[in-house]
C-alpha cells in the first residue's frame, strides 16, 4: 500500500477516534455555561458512544436489555403518559411522557454500547470528560467573581439574545450592567452533577490521581459554595460522608439510599405540615428563599389530598398558577410569599404527589429504589462514587427544581452516562 493511501485510510480512524474525547471534553464545558443545552448534548455522547460500540462488534438489537430498573422507569413513563389525559396542559405533558421515554431508552441503549467502544478511545474520553469539569470549575469561578462577566458580554453582543427583560438582571440603557449571582445557579447545578463522576474518570486513568482529584473536588467547592445556589452546597455537604462511608461498607449504604428514596415520598407530607406548624416560615435566621419555600410546601401539600389518587396531571403546577394568582392569594403579615403553589414545588417527591398521585408516587419509588439497588452490580471501585451521585441529586431534587425541566433531565441523563463509562473502565481494569 502506497504511503498516500495509507494516510487517506487513517484519516478516518483518527477523526472517528478523536470524536468522542472532544464530545467528552466540550459537554461540561458548555452545559455548565449554557445548562439549557443538556437536551443536544445528551443524546450527542449517546449516540456517539452507540455508534462506536455498533462499529465494534455490537448489534443494534442488543443494545437495549431489559431489566428490572428499565421497565420500572418505563412504567413511570408510560404512566406519565397516561396521565397527560387529564393534565392541565395534555400536550406539553404528553411531551413530557415522550421525553421521559426517549431518555430512558437511549440511556440504556448506551450503557449497553460502552462495553463494546475501545478501551483507549474510553480511556481517553474519560480523561477528557475530568479536565473539560475543571475548566469548566474554573469558567464557573470566573464568572461567579465577576457577576457574569462573559454571559454579561454574550447577552449584551448577539443580538438575537437581546431581550428586554432579563429575569435576575440590571439593565441600563438597553445592556445587561450587573446579573445576580443566582441567575448561575443552573450553571452550579449541572457543575454538581459532574463532579463525581469527574473524579471516578480521574481514577480510573490517572496514576497519580489523587493529586488531580483534589485539585478537581477544589475547585468544584471552591465555584460551589461562591454561588447562591444552597441545594448545591448541601448535595456537596451530604455526598461526601455518603461517599467515604460507601468505600468501607458499600452494600448497606446503597441499600440504605434505596430506602431514602422511598422513605422521602413517605416523610415528604408530613415533614413540610411539620416545618409550617413550627413556624420555620417566620424564622428570621433561615434564608428568605427557604422560608418562602415552607410555604409553598405547606400549601402544595393540602392541595394533594383534592385530587390524591391521579393528581392533577403532569407538570399542571404552572398551569394552575395563574398570573394573577400572587395577587389574590392570602398573604398574612411576616410572610415571605403568598399562601399559594408556586410555579413548581421546589421538590420532586412533593410534585410528584401533586401532580401524580398515589400511584405515581408509588411508580416512582419504586422505579428509584431499583436504579439504587444496581449499583451493586457496578465495578466495587465505582460504587462509593455512584452512591454519592445518587445522594447528591436526590439533595438537588428535594429543594430545588421543577421535575419536569428538561435541562434537569438532560443533565441527570447525563451524569448517568459519565458514571458508567468510568464503572466500565473500573471493571476492565479488574478484568483485563
Amino acid at each position: 500500500m502506497s504511503l498516500s493511501a495509507r494516510v487517506e485510510s487513517y484519516r478516518p480512524y483518527t477523526i472517528r477516534s478523536a470524536l468522542i474525547p472532544a464530545l467528552f471534553f466540550l459537554t461540561p464545558v458548555v452545559t455548565t455555561a449554557v445548562p439549557r443545552v443538556t437536551w443536544l448534548f445528551f443524546p450527542l455522547i449517546a449516540f456517539s458512544l452507540i455508534l462506536a460500540g455498533v462499529r465494534r462488534g455490537g448489534e443494534w438489537q442488543q443494545l437495549i436489555q431489559p431489566n428490572p430498573a428499565l421497565i420500572a422507569c418505563l412504567l413511570v413513563a408510560g404512566y406519565v403518559l397516561l396521565n397527560a389525559s387529564w393534565a392541565a396542559d395534555p400536550g406539553t405533558a404528553f411531551g413530557d411522557g415522550v421525553l421521559l421515554t426517549a431518555v430512558l431508552l437511549i440511556s440504556s441503549a448506551a450503557s449497553g454500547a460502552i462495553p463494546e467502544v475501545d478501551e483507549q478511545q474510553l480511556r481517553n474520553a474519560a480523561v477528557a470528560f475530568a479536565i473539560g469539569t475543571f475548566v469548566a470549575a474554573l469558567f464557573l469561578i470566573f464568572e461567579l467573581l465577576t457577576h457574569g462577566a462573559i454571559t454579561r458580554l454574550v447577552l449584551n453582543s448577539v443580538e438575537l439574545l437581546h431581550r428586554p427583560h432579563v429575569k435576575h438582571a440590571r439593565i441600563s440603557n438597553g445592556e445587561i450592567i450587573d446579573l445576580s449571582l443566582s441567575r448561575l445557579n443552573r450553571n452550579v447545578n449541572i457543575l454538581t452533577f459532574n463532579m463525581w463522576p469527574a473524579l471516578l474518570a480521574l481514577k480510573t486513568t490517572s496514576v497519580r490521581h489523587w493529586v488531580f482529584a483534589a485539585a478537581l473536588l477544589a475547585t468544584v467547592i471552591l465555584a460551589v459554595f461562591l454561588s447562591d445556589h444552597q441545594s448545591s452546597q448541601v448535595a456537596l455537604l451530604v455526598s461526601v460522608p455518603v461517599f467515604c462511608l460507601a468505600w468501607l461498607w458499600r452494600k448497606p449504604v446503597i441499600r440504605s439510599l434505596a430506602a431514602a428514596w422511598c422513605l422521602a415520598f413517605v416523610l415528604v407530607l408530613p415533614m413540610d405540615f411539620l416545618a409550617y406548624k413550627a413556624d420555620l416560615h417566620m424564622a428570621q435566621w433561615l434564608p428568605h428563599s427557604f422560608r418562602a419555600r415552607i410555604i409553598i410546601w405547606e400549601y402544595t401539600a393540602e392541595r394533594v389530598f383534592d385530587h390524591p389518587w391521579l393528581g392533577v396531571g403532569a407538570n399542571s403546577t404552572r398551569v394552575l398558577k395563574e398570573p394573577n394568582t400572587r395577587e389574590m392569594a392570602e398573604w398574612p403579615p411576616g410572610f415571605t410569599y403568598p399562601r399559594t403553589i408556586g410555579w413548581h414545588a421546589h421538590d420532586l417527591f412533593l410534585q410528584t404527589w401533586f401532580e401524580l398521585g398515589v400511584i405515581g408516587t408509588l411508580l416512582i419509588a419504586f422505579a428509584g429504589a431499583m436504579v439504587a439497588l444496581r449499583m451493586s452490580l457496578l465495578a466495587v471501585e465505582a460504587q462509593p462514587f455512584a452512591a454519592a451521585s445518587l445522594t447528591a441529586f436526590m439533595a438537588v431534587v428535594s429543594f430545588g427544581w421543577g421535575m419536569w425541566q428538561e435541562w434537569l433531565i438532560g443533565g441527570a441523563a447525563l451524569l448517568l452516562v459519565f458514571l458508567l463509562v468510568g464503572a466500565n473502565l473500573a471493571e476492565r481494569e479488574r478484568h483485563p
